[in-house]
């Protein structure tokens, strides 16, 4: 029998044009079975109104974005205009590539969505803009006055604000003498209208040169990380480094400190005989006793009184034999001095340093600076 006769009937007993009408209506029937369960697996069942605090990392913004992102805004996400409200900005400076600084923002939002009962699950699933949403996802936030892209960080179900705080450190740098003139307690680092760091104090000691170590203490605005503060993109830990840029100047300094802008241990006095070996004569009158090392206004070693007598040469003879002679000119000079030290549990310290006989110091009495060894601690 062929499989269409002269009358168009598929096998003799079907009209071909009903037959493909029979199988468009099934495709079409199975076609809204899979359809209902692959709804009925994501966003089947009954759903209520729901919010959610969707906390939005937008990644390194431009200006204008940061003058305008503000708490209180009323935001389009992903497309979805259900009156979605950021309650809560936090800025950040972070480095880029080409070695500049650009702000980081990250926002929460009060996201309107709906529960939705699902089969096989305890527990509704929120979605809205007609998806689930997961960390990770991409999301954009759109206003009329900025757009701003990002990813999901985490969803919750309650707490509009970001888990921020203000954390002090203690930073270590070496600066030059031009940024230690611009440098003061009360600088801040802003981004936009934001202050993300202030300067809260400044301890500054002579090193070699016209360079300073300094010890500064600055109140971070930072962003819980896990169990970890944030900042400039990283974890604040010990140990890290953290640059600042406040105003006309940058320095980046090593965190001695966190918890806590002050320097290690309780202010004392120490008594203590500082040698200078080989000093050129005019150098050698300067030094008097009551002469003092003073930075900003604090003295940091008054010298009590001065111990002067010729420097010792070492020679060698033709013959190799060895021999000290007096210097001519030169003088080995003793200075009997007051420190302003640190007494901690581990030790004194003296510029920032850890103090003990044997040491190299150097002290800057304004007119002369020079370096010279801890012979004695009293």
């Amino acid at each position: 029998m062929p499989l269409i006769d002269d009358e168009g009937n598929l096998f003799g007993v079907v009209n071909v044009i009903d037959a493909l009408a029979v199988v468009l209506l099934l495709a079409v029937i199975v076609a809204g079975i899979t359809f209902v369960g692959v709804l009925g697996s994501d966003s089947g069942g009954e759903s209520e109104p729901e919010t959610r605090y969707a906390t939005v990392d937008l990644g390194g913004q431009p200006d204008y974005v940061v003058d305008r992102v503000s708490e209180g805004d009323t935001v389009t996400v992903n497309g979805s205009s259900n009156g979605h409200t950021i309650t809560d900005v936090y800025v950040t400076p972070v480095n880029t590539e080409n070695g500049g600084s650009q702000a980081q923002i990250t926002v929460r939002v009060a996201v309107n969505g709906k529960a939705v009962e699902v089969e096989e699950r305890d527990d509704p699933i929120f979605q809205f803009a007609g998806k689930h949403p997961r960390a990770g996802d991409s999301l954009t936030v759109e206003t009329g006055d900025y757009t701003a892209s990002g990813h999901l960080t985490s969803l919750e179900s309650e707490g509009e604000s970001l888990s921020t705080d203000k954390t002090p450190i203690l930073l270590e740098s070496t600066l030059s003498e031009s940024t230690v003139d611009e440098l003061d307690e009360g600088d801040t680092v802003t981004l936009g209208p934001h202050t993300t760091a202030t300067i809260t104090n400044v301890q500054l000691y002579p090193a070699s040169g016209d360079q300073y170590r300094a010890l500064i203490g600055a109140e971070l605005s930072t962003l819980q990380q896990g169990s970890m503060p944030a900042y400039g993109g990283q974890t604040v830990t010990v140990g890290s480094q953290i640059s600042l840029s406040p105003g006309s100047y940058d320095l980046t300094g090593d965190v001695v400190r966190r918890g806590t802008d002050q320097e290690v241990g309780e202010p004392t006095t120490t008594g203590a005989q500082i040698e200078l070996e080989n000093v050129h004569p005019e150098v050698a009158d300067e030094f008097q006793a009551g002469m003092t090392e003073t930075v900003r206004g604090e003295t940091l070693v008054t010298v009590q009184s001065v111990e002067t007598e010729p420097a010792a040469v070492v020679l060698e003879s033709e013959d190799g034999n060895i021999y000290q002679r007096e210097h001519p000119r030169n003088k080995d000079i003793t200075l009997s001095v007051e420190l302003q030290t640190q007494r901690t549990d581990t030790g004194l310290r003296f510029h920032g340093q850890s103090l003990q006989a044997g040491n190299n110091v150097t002290l800057d009495f304004g007119t002369t600076t020079v370096e010279g060894s801890v012979a004695q601690l009293e």
